[in-house]
């Protein structure tokens, strides 16, 4: 499972019902199976904002540990090739 997935997963599991609606929303719209048009119609002005706030701040989240995940799995494969 990519990064992207794992992430998009988890993310939605921290959302409540509508926050879950604008979320999947989002995501077709950014993946292109909804027109601008659709998204800007469909769009709840109340929900999305809060969506996006939590959205940012659980990718900055996320991005560090994948990070933190990578620095051990180098420092693993390093001791093993020093060995």
């Amino acid at each position: 499972m990519s990064f992207r997935e794992r992430w998009t997963k988890e993310f939605a599991k921290m959302l409540n019902e509508n926050e879950r609606k604008a979320f999947r929303l989002w995501l077709e719209f950014s993946q292109g199976k909804i027109l601008e048009s659709e998204f800007q119609s469909k769009m709840d002005l109340k929900i999305m904002p809060k969506m996006l706030g939590k959205m940012s701040a659980a990718r900055m989240n996320a991005l560090e540990d994948e990070v933190e995940r990578l620095r051990k799995r180098v420092a693993s494969l390093e001791n093993k090739v020093r060995k």
